[in-house]
């Protein structure tokens, strides 16, 4: 059996007890229904996540009382003719509005993929590696439906519209409070704080997406005061610098950030694309799109939103970067668009944040080891990447 989550194949962490097992102090869980609900407080007295195996022949309303507590919900398909879980899918993300993860079990078949996400699944447990494999294709295939999904896709009409006015992110569509010019126009003048608690607030199935660069703890410490399971996503490209692996995972010790992802390159792709490792010198924008752009796209699959570092200070494109844009049918924030750098500097010192280790030897800004340089001085903060060609962006924020 394998397990897909944000598109890729991953471990599980959760371990599924037998109603005689006993239940252990540490690690993830989950629990029959009956005996779960034989004693509900546990999710409660409980410190490691819970979740729960729901039958498709039970109400969902009845786990209302428990949805925020619980990490998890498991909904069975225990034939491919016997769709139920579709409804309590949608039930459970619609009416009762549960942000945890949804997990799809039983049956599960790669022609059932993009209708599981539409109804609010975000993780698959998946029998043929064939099908566990296909997801990335299957998935992509269509972007734009006539009928409204539980995860806010974008339908045609809506779309159509939304292209003419500029509004808001397509997967966020019918959500109260998710237009994009309005909560910009409404944040500009908001703390960072509050930004990302708008953020929360609005869009139940937030990412934030982090290179643990340079700037990237004062990120990741508003997100870990905020809420230090919000998932991370980080693209480990094959060619970050040993520093950067290393102060990513000194942080997340260090904040306590208990959801982040490292993101791969599809290694076949790479085999296939780049099988020298020599494709950024050759054309860095493929190699970008291979390395960076592709894998957040499968990573971001699950999403609504997602939240960035990105700040006006850090000049070209960004000079003008909003608070919230609509960005590839997704809602972005970025909290620290309108921060000055001296109060990022303020920051780093009042919360007695680790630097990054390349900040000492003159990097102003760090990304693949190849395309970053030391800034020379009275250079801008990103002058140092992609020294020498027309490029001050890898690609994933133009969507």
């Amino acid at each position: 059996m394998l397990l897909i989550r944000n598109g890729e194949i991953v471990t599980d962490d959760f371990v599924a007890l037998h109603d005689d097992a006993p239940i252990t102090v540490k690690g993830a869980i989950i629990l029959s229904a009956a005996r779960f609900l034989a004693d509900p407080m546990l999710v409660k007295q409980r410190a490691a996540p819970i979740g729960v195996a729901w039958p498709n022949n039970r109400p969902v309303a009845e786990l209302a009382p428990y949805l925020d507590r619980l990490a998890l919900v498991a909904l069975n398909f225990p034939t491919f003719r016997d769709g139920r879980a579709y409804g309590q899918a949608r039930q459970l993300r619609e009416q009762h509005r549960f942000a945890g993860e949804l997990r799809a079990t039983g049956d599960v078949l790669r022609d059932q993929f993009l209708f599981m996400l539409r109804a609010g699944f975000d993780s698959f447990e998946v029998r043929k590696d064939a099908d566990a494999a296909a997801f990335p294709e299957v998935v992509s295939r269509y972007s734009v439906f006539y009928q409204r999904s539980a995860g806010g896709a974008a339908i045609a009409a809506v779309s159509r519209r939304s292209q003419a006015t500029m509004g808001i992110g397509a997967r966020a569509i019918g959500r109260p409070g998710c237009d994009a010019p309005a909560l910009n126009a409404a944040l500009e003048n908001a703390s960072p704080e509050e930004i990302l608690a708008r953020a929360i607030r609005v869009t139940p199935k937030l990412a934030v997406v982090s290179s643990f660069g340079i700037e990237s703890a004062v990120l990741l410490h508003l997100v870990a005061q905020a809420d230090p399971s919000l998932p991370v996503i980080f693209l480990d490209t094959g060619w970050l610098f040993g520093e950067t692996l290393a102060y990513r995972d000194a942080l997340i010790e260090r904040l306590g950030l208990s959801d982040v992802r490292t993101i791969h390159p599809d290694p076949e792709r790479l085999d296939r694309v780049d099988p020298e490792s020599e494709l950024w010198s050759e054309d860095a924008d493929a190699c970008c799109r291979l390395r960076k752009v592709e894998p957040l796209a499968r990573a971001l699959v699950p999403f609504d939103a997602w939240v960035t570092g990105r700040k006006r200070f850090q000049g070209g494109a960004r000079s003008q970067l909003a608070i919230v844009e609509a960005d590839a049918g997704r809602l972005k924030f970025n909290p620290f668009a309108a921060t000055p750098q001296k109060e990022i500097a303020a920051r780093f010192r009042a919360a007695n944040l680790p630097r990054h280790p390349l900040a000492a030897s003159g990097y102003l800004s760090v990304g693949c080891l190849p395309c970053s340089t030391r800034a020379r001085e009275g250079e801008g903060v990103r002058d140092g990447r992609w020294r020498g060609r027309a490029r001050t962006e890898c690609g994933i924020h133009c969507g």
